[in-house]
């Protein structure tokens, strides 16, 4: 049984640019903390051109990552909200005896008699087709 050789798949990957940094100079400190400061300098310089390109580039995907973490945010407090407001004595079973009141309505309203079945399938049909 031979093996066949296999050859490397080529991707189109995007290149990666490579900088190539000079050496510090190896002589006085004096040198070496003017690099270090020419250094900080250049990085500093080029931040802005950076953070720029880079908010172009993924615009899309920070702009969903702001939404996400805002809907978190809006979850977490609309529970804290619904929490402080189950505190208060007797707010928890007025609320539920008006969601049960409302039940019976729609109930009655709707889900009882063919016509009004037939009524309710007609206006969720419309509000489909909007």
């Amino acid at each position: 049984m031979e093996v066949e050789p296999t050859q490397p798949t080529t991707t189109d990957m995007p290149e990666a640019k490579v900088i190539i940094e000079p050496e510090p100079p190896l002589g006085k400190p004096l040198e070496k903390g003017q690099w270090i400061v020419s250094q900080v300098v250049d990085f500093l310089s080029q931040l802005s051109e950076n953070l720029g390109s880079f908010f172009g580039e993924n615009q899309q995907l920070l702009i969903n990552l702001a939404l996400i973490f805002g809907a978190i945010i809006a979850f977490r407090v609309s529970l804290a909200v619904i929490a402080a407001i189950n505190e208060i004595p007797l707010v928890a079973p007025t609320f539920e005896l008006v969601g049960i009141g409302y039940s019976i309505w729609f109930i009655s309203r709707f889900l009882l008699n063919t016509s009004s079945r037939q009524e309710l399938g007609q206006k969720i049909q419309e509000f489909l087709d909007k």
